[in-house]
């Protein structure tokens, strides 16, 4: 058994880790406001700070996977949060308009993905004038003063609003179930490990037959998708939809990808890492939430955690590197030293 427990945390020293940070975050939390350990507080809180997070963070995590990235995924989802609220206000039920705005958003998803592998350009220059490009749709649709909320139906804000028994969200099952779809497609599946294998070596996986262009251009589709999924949640967790709504989630999207452990240069990290680093995240901002630690500070709380997140794994390969060099030198000096 404990081989078996060495195995384990050799392979996911990394999660091993955050599961310690996590385990720290919820003790500090719970000393910092008596109010933590409520079970409603708790489930009200961890829909509020991660269910919309969780569900972009999945799109982008398959993306960074191939070695790419996506930062116009929240002007995608502002589009979809503006489009929902035009088409309720038109009386279209629904199921209609999920059709609709998350086939724009899949749409969406693969023109840029197209964009980039056609005229092989540098995805974070694409997306950049594509956010642009998404943000000034989403002002023709919504215009300046956007959507309140006397704009939705009661269908469009049930599944951010409402709960299960009492306690639990909807929004928190549905973030449930895609974790659980997002481990079969990623970890259990032959498109999975082209994912992995796109981002470790794009030429091998080009020579082993596979189209390497068709996996990128279909993780922008899927991650345009799960934007639309996300804009859903919105509306009904803030009964709003703007322009200039979702501007400030990249920042914690790419926080927990880095922090998940995953490589922004692709080909690396495991979905457990993306939950718990959702998790840990999710309760440091909930935590500084109850202390009223205002919102400035709880931003500058988690650039400094992605910064760091990207800085360790660095600093951690240096010193890894360096030992071995020593090691090798010293098993180099006591070769020579016998042979004299």
């Amino acid at each position: 058994m404990s081989g078996r427990l060495r195995t384990f945390f050799r392979a996911y020293t990394w999660e091993s880790s955050l599961f310690g940070f996590l385990v720290v975050a919820v003790v500090t939390a719970s000393l910092l406001s008596p109010l933590y350990f409520n079970a409603f507080q708790i489930l009200y809180s961890l829909q509020q700070s991660m269910a919309i997070t969780g569900i972009m963070a999945i799109g982008f995590m398959l993306i960074i996977l191939v070695g790419e990235i996506d930062i116009s995924l929240p002007a995608i989802a502002a589009v979809a949060t503006v489009s929902f609220a035009r088409l309720s206000v038109s009386g279209v039920p629904l199921w209609l308009a999920i059709l609709i705005v998350c086939g724009f958003t899949v749409l969406a998803g693969l023109f840029n993905g197209i964009l980039i592998v056609t005229f092989s350009l540098p995805s974070m220059a694409v997306t950049l004038g594509m956010m642009g490009v998404y943000r000034a749709i989403a002002l023709f649709i919504g215009g300046h003063e956007g959507f309140g909320a006397s704009a939705f139906q009661k269908p469009y804000v049930w599944i951010g609003s409402q709960s299960i028994a009492g306690n639990i969200p909807v929004s928190i099952l549905l973030l449930v179930l895609l974790f659980v779809l997002a481990y079969l497609l990623v970890h259990r599946s032959v498109y999975g490990r082209l994912l992995y294998a796109t981002g470790n070596n794009r030429k091998a996986t080009y020579l082993s037959g596979h189209s390497v262009k068709s996996i990128i251009v279909s993780t922008y589709g899927i991650a345009g998708l799960l934007a639309g999924v996300a804009a859903l949640v919105f509306i009904g967790q803030y009964e709003s939809a703007r322009a200039d709504n979702l501007t400030e989630i990249l920042l914690f999207v790419v926080a927990c990808i880095a922090l998940g452990g995953f490589s922004l240069s692709g080909g690396k990290g495991h979905l457990v890492g993306l939950v718990l680093s959702i998790l840990l995240l999710g309760t440091i901002q909930n935590g500084m939430g109850l202390a009223n630690i205002n919102g400035p500070v709880q931003t500058l709380v988690i650039g400094l955690i992605l910064t760091i997140s990207i800085v360790l794994p660095v600093l951690i390969r240096k010193v890894a590197e360096l030992r071995a060099f020593s090691q090798d030198l010293a098993g180099r000096r006591s070769a020579s030293h016998h042979t004299s």
